[in-house]
């Protein structure tokens, strides 16, 4: 719609007072180009939920279009030309009161030239590869024994589709580990395997997007670098904190274990689904070498000044390897933003709160990109993603999913969240309320205006990153057992990816486990709805049985999916 074909005297519509508030008072807020543009788009774009209820989606733009519209007019029907007056005679009184809107899109924009701990927001990259690529390190249980003196796990999408394995092959940082060191290092592997893990990953990887390199390609990680971000202090405080050094140790444990994760990519024409673990030994995969995610350089060593024994890592060099690379460039598409406060959540007590920020993130990348932010979330979905503990009941988990999106909206890296239609209280509490009903319901989740903006920018890295950002590999390239293919290509970002689960059913102890979970059935229970004994299953889900049972296999499998 030209705004300048609109008549000066005849009465507006919805949509064409909409442009002509923003035509008559963008002038007023030059000064505030993420504003404008946020503005611009709320006002020649209406959705039908918002025609249906005569109000821009932009908390700002709302505000601006009810204090011209109402406050300044009182309900005057709506002309360009009384929109104009009204504008021309309350500039102070417009401008003063978006003033905090203002101000609010200015604090929070991404700039390089701050430290990490001054600025709101990070970049991270939200394709499928990537993300499972991070999810991975936060899965202690997703590891088993492979029969070949690894431990490992599978890179599975929401759709059943493989786009890897993951093995763990710890490797000593110090010159000092003990000779029994392999056995002890697995076990630290596998026991830091959390969510803090999945900060340092991101945490690390923004690092070497945006910092100095060594010649080798190596940034240098303290702990601090981590801890700060924790506790929510700025780069000045750094000389007066004092961390515990149980902390800092605590951190660089997390980095060792980063460094003992290799990935071998599924590198087939086509993502293949799986129903079992078992197929993975198929010849239809087509699988790169494995490669370590993360490389390290130097390492500084903390020794006790009494006994001068070492006491742990204290700072090291690192860099994302070859595998991990491609994803971190600055040219991508699909690099989009992280909220910083997913570091300051408890890895222990609010691990929910981390993985539903992170999925968000990732989500809200890929709405902005398809324009569908406002297609609500299926709850089954979020549940999955969030993985909250088994011991909760369907009351308890309704009331923790709420807590944690309130916890989320409170924090501010929500704008705000609904249910998408009126739950009906009668059928909660009865038998199979969770499957049958609440689980299938949707809720509305909106991104805050910054996150929205900052995800349509193609997000320009320091020159630094851009001259050499693949760089030559150095590590150990093991041979994976399947089949041998050409260097790694970089993942296209694909935006046409189904953003809910598919119907294709995929059958792994940890599908099992949130199946039942959801239901909010014991294993007994559920061993019983299948014909099977309780020990088979409960031993099934702790990844015991070395040798599957097709008839078992298969019971499990219906058993899901008429569930």
């Amino acid at each position: 719609m030209e705004y300048a074909t609109i008549s000066e005297t005849i009465l507006l519509s919805y949509e064409q007072t909409k442009i002509a508030v923003y035509e008559e008072t963008k002038e007023l807020f030059e000064d505030a180009p993420m504003l404008l543009e946020l503005w611009h788009q709320d006002a020649y774009q209406t959705s039908d939920d918002e025609r249906l209820h005569q109000q821009p989606k932009n908390e700002a733009f709302l505000a601006l279009f009810n204090l011209i519209t109402v406050e300044l007019t009182n309900f005057k029907r709506m002309t360009k030309k009384v929109i104009r007056d009204t504008v021309e005679s309350y500039k102070d009184t417009i401008t003063q009161t978006m003033l905090p809107f203002v101000q609010m899109m200015s604090d929070v924009e991404i700039d390089f030239s701050k430290p990490l701990v001054n600025q709101n927001y990070m970049m991270t990259d939200s394709s499928t590869t990537f993300y499972l690529m991070r999810n991975i390190v936060t899965s202690k249980k997703g590891f088993a024994d492979n029969g070949k003196g690894h431990l490992e796990s599978e890179l599975v999408d929401n759709q059943g589709q493989l786009h890897g394995l993951a093995e763990l092959r710890p490797a000593p940082l110090m010159e000092t580990e003990p000779t029994d060191y392999l056995i002890d290092a697995v076990e630290n592997t596998l026991s830091s395997l959390d969510e803090l893990t999945a900060d340092i990953f991101d945490l690390v990887s923004y690092m070497w997007m945006t910092g100095e390199h060594t010649s080798d390609g190596f940034i240098e990680f303290h702990s601090d670098d981590a801890l700060l971000l924790q506790h929510g202090h700025n780069d000045d405080a750094l000389d007066t904190m004092k961390f515990k050094e149980r902390d800092r140790f605590n951190i660089m444990r997390r980095v060792a274990a980063l460094t003992s994760v290799w990935v071998a990519l599924n590198d087939g024409p086509d993502r293949l689904k799986i129903v079992n673990s078992r197929d993975i030994n198929s010849k239809l995969y087509k699988f790169q070498d494995f490669k370590r995610m993360f490389e390290v350089g130097n390492v500084r060593i903390a020794f006790d000044k009494k006994t001068n024994k070492p006491k742990g890592i204290y700072a090291l060099e690192i860099k994302p390897s070859s595998l991990l690379q491609p994803y971190l460039n600055g040219s991508k598409s699909s690099l989009g933003v992280l909220d910083l406060k997913v570091f300051k959540y408890s890895y222990f007590t609010q691990r929910e709160h981390k993985r539903l920020t992170r999925y968000l993130s990732r989500q809200w990348k890929i709405r902005v990109v398809r324009g569908t932010l406002h297609q609500p979330f299926k709850i089954g979905t979020l549940l999955k993603e969030m993985n909250f503990p088994e011991r909760l009941n369907g009351v308890q988990l309704r009331d923790k999913f709420e807590e944690v999106l309130d916890d989320l909206q409170r924090d501010e890296i929500i704008k705000a969240w609904n249910y998408s239609e009126t739950i009906d209280e009668a059928r909660v509490g009865k038998r199979g309320w969770v499957k049958n009903y609440w689980s299938q319901l949707s809720v509305t989740i909106l991104p805050p205006d910054v996150v929205v903006l900052e995800n349509r920018k193609q997000i320009p890295l320091p020159t630094n990153s851009d001259e050499k950002l693949i760089e030559e590999s150095t590590e150990e390239v093991i041979e994976a057992i399947f089949e041998d293919v050409a260097e790694p290509e970089q993942e296209a970002f694909d935006f046409d990816e189904v953003i809910e689960e598919s119907a294709v059913m995929l059958l792994t102890p940890e599908t099992m486990r949130a199946k039942i979970d959801e239901l909010g059935y014991s294993i007994r229970k559920a061993a019983e709805e299948m014909g099977m004994s309780h020990t088979t299953l409960s031993r099934y889900m702790n990844h015991k049985i070395k040798r599957h049972n097709k008839d078992n296999d298969k019971k499990m499998l219906q058993w899901m999916k008429d569930n």
